[in-house]
């Protein structure tokens, strides 16, 4: 007998291997109660056995499933962050393009409030000397600005031409120390000269110390001197230092343009149908010549 299973031990084991999955797979469709003994025990043989392979297959399916899954949501990130990205920056350029419509709907709206022809220009350098406080547009004599011409945005004075180019103007702001500016404070009608003080501050001189002026009062340009519309904004006054003796009284201005922000400027060609002149010409009145500083020329004399 035992000569006999060593000889056949081989077909005997690959029986047993066949018939044991066999016997598993019969036993296991029958229900509970038609177990015998021996479907128990191939059972109990079995079982092991099928839950490895099958524990084996799911982790294998599983990390194959699971590696292809990761790969493809590690490539719709990177997708997702790239259009993302686009995304944001598309707004920030319509958010710009928004902010700067507002800001042209302003000039516009200005322009038409005081019937002025003018251009717009962009700002694309400012001096950063201590000497001079000016600033370059991206407008100029192609454009029909000339020296001498107003500058303004739909908050008040900006400054006046200095030089030009065929594509570029210098202006000089209001903020540089040889600027000047004839204005009036529209509450009491005092008037005075706003010179460039600071990089953020102006100064209302030649007023009178018995002149109504208060912190708070908004001053508008007077339109003496040919160069600037009547009216247009010029700043807050923001200290009065009045003493109780002298003749004048210091009066510090806040500019009503804020310059640090500055990117959009309106350039002033003509007020109601009639040329801005610069200061060194003069102007035809209906009533006689009158000169750029609002005096009639006296007799004999000519423009």
């Amino acid at each position: 007998m035992i000569k006999y299973l060593k000889e056949y031990r081989f077909y005997i084991i690959l029986f047993l291997f066949v018939l044991i999955p066999v016997v598993g797979i019969d036993t296991t469709t029958r229900a509970p109660r038609d177990y015998h003994l021996w479907d128990r025990v191939i059972v109990s043989i079995t079982s092991p056995i099928q839950a490895t392979i099958s524990w084996s297959l799911e982790q294998l399916a599983a990390g194959y499933n699971n590696y292809v899954y990761l790969w493809h949501t590690r490539q719709n990130n990177l997708t997702l962050v790239d259009e993302n990205r686009r995304l944001q920056n598309q707004i920030a350029g319509l958010k710009e393009t928004e902010q700067e419509n507002l800001r042209l709907r302003k000039l516009l709206q200005f322009q038409e409030k005081f019937k002025i022809e003018s251009v717009v220009g962009r700002v694309i350098a400012k001096d950063v000397s201590s000497e001079f406080r000016t600033i370059r547009i991206n407008r100029g004599e192609l454009s029909g600005i000339r020296k001498d011409m107003a500058v303004i945005t739909d908050d008040g004075i900006v400054g006046r031409v200095l030089r030009t180019t065929g594509n570029t103007a210098d202006v000089v702001t209001m903020l540089d120390l040889l600027s000047a500016v004839d204005s009036i404070d529209e509450r009491s009608r005092a008037r005075g000269v706003v010179e460039g003080l600071t990089d953020d501050t102006c100064e209302m001189r030649y007023t009178v110390r018995t002149d109504d002026i208060q912190p708070g009062d908004v001053l508008v340009t007077s339109g003496l001197g040919g160069i600037f519309p009547k009216g247009i904004p010029v700043g807050v006054v923001s200290r009065v230092d009045r003493k109780q003796f002298g003749i004048t009284q210091k009066v510090e201005v806040r500019p009503s343009v804020d310059f640090r922000n500055l990117e959009e400027v309106t350039v002033v060609l003509q007020v109601d149908s009639e040329p801005v002149l610069p200061t060194e010409k003069v102007s035809e009145k209906s009533h006689g010549k009158v000169s750029s500083n609002g005096k009639a020329p006296e007799s004999g004399e000519h423009p």
